[in-house]
């Protein structure tokens, strides 16, 4: 066999000249061949988005320079959001990537500036609220993954402090299972929404939901601050978080477990369920432990590695955000990590013995 190094362009036209691909394939063989030699650099794709951005500023400079009345700032946020939704529906130009995102956000906030102005009632709510409603109808019509992503994280994050405007802040607990939950439901029903055509939106939409459950997760670590004082309840009740995400936890465990231990020994679907709600009464006060246990054993039982490592990556943050924030004594922080690490080996012990079956273990070499 010859170890000549040929090009995607030569195999492509082999495979045309021995008729192994048919016109249709051949044509979008094509087609990705020649996306490939347009493709630019890192470095040239990142002074793009550089300069889309800067011109953009520029833009939003302008446009506030202006001195624009109320009303005419409502128009204008429109009319933004219009142009870019247009221009970037018709050109994948990294310019134009960069340059109608900024645009877009530029016009959001445009917008919401002008209606909070133009309508009766307290600016930030009304702001809030704009947000709100402008982020969940721009995730379905701005054609873009980035866009969308931050159309969720704009959606959660102004919802959350529009209850806390509202001084509903008991309900803040509800938030974080909530999304963890639309996270579970739209990873469960990827292949049923791809067949409707939506498969576009999935990705985006996990993305955002679990950055946006990360996020309100991390909102419990405030209330252990002893300088916030005790006039304004933060994160009131976090066991509610707790109650609601250790029922998603049980399950996510229950669709996931029987792939899991595939072939391990009779003990061990008691043992793991009995673990997981040991798990949930250590998380009494800490649920963003069992958020990040979620999203792990969602991302191991379906071979994501993105959920893994995000799950992994929060768990350290969250360890180390509460363990900050609680008003304990560094000897008693001490002696509580001390113990957690020492039921972790326990447990891996407990996994390692109980779990393996006998016929598994690898034989031994003498």
């Amino acid at each position: 066999m010859s170890s000549k190094r040929r090009s995607l362009t030569q195999v492509v036209e082999d495979l045309k000249s021995e008729g192994v691909i048919a016109d249709a394939m051949a044509e979008r063989a094509d087609a990705l061949v020649e996306q490939l030699r347009s493709a630019q650099p890192w470095y040239v794709r990142t002074m793009v988005g550089f300069g889309a951005w800067l011109a953009s500023l520029f833009l939003i400079g302008f446009v506030a320079g202006l001195g624009i009345a109320v009303g005419g700032l409502t128009v204008v946020g429109l009319g933004l959001i219009a142009v870019a939704v247009l221009l970037r529906r018709q050109s994948d130009n990294d310019f134009m990537v960069q340059g109608t995102l900024a645009t877009s956000l530029a016009g959001q906030a445009t917008l919401a500036f002008g209606l909070a102005q133009a309508l009766p009632g307290d600016d930030m709510k009304m702001v809030l609220a704009v947000v709100v409603v402008t982020s969940s109808v721009l995730f379905f019509i701005f054609p873009d993954r980035v866009h969308r992503v931050l159309s969720v994280l704009f959606f959660a994050s102004a919802l959350t402090m529009l209850v806390y405007a509202l001084k509903l802040n008991a309900i803040v607990p509800v938030f974080g299972p909530a999304f963890a939950a639309g996270l579970v439901l739209v990873h469960r029903n990827r292949a049923r929404i791809t067949a409707n055509g939506q498969g576009h939106l999935v990705r985006p939409l996990e993305s955002g939901l679990m950055l946006s459950a990360f996020g309100c997760l991390l909102l419990s670590t405030i209330y252990v601050l002893p300088e916030i004082g005790s006039d304004f309840v933060f994160y009131p009740r976090p066991w509610i978080s707790t109650l609601l995400l250790g029922a998603l936890f049980l399950y996510v465990g229950s669709l996931c477990l029987p792939t899991l231990l595939h072939g391990a020994g009779k003990a061990a679907a008691p043992l793991v369920y009995g673990l997981m709600i040991a798990l949930i009464g250590c998380a009494w006060g800490a649920p963003g432990l069992l958020l990040a246990l979620v999203v792990v054993l969602l991302g191991a039982a379906t071979g994501n590695r993105s959920f893994v490592g995000a799950g992994i990556v929060f768990l350290a943050v969250f360890v180390g955000a509460y363990f900050y924030g609680i008003e304990m004594t560094m000897l008693t922080k001490s002696v509580t990590l001390a113990g957690s690490g020492a039921v972790v080996l326990l447990a891996r012990w407990l996994f390692l013995n109980v779990l393996t079956v006998p016929g598994d273990a690898e034989p031994q070499r003498g």
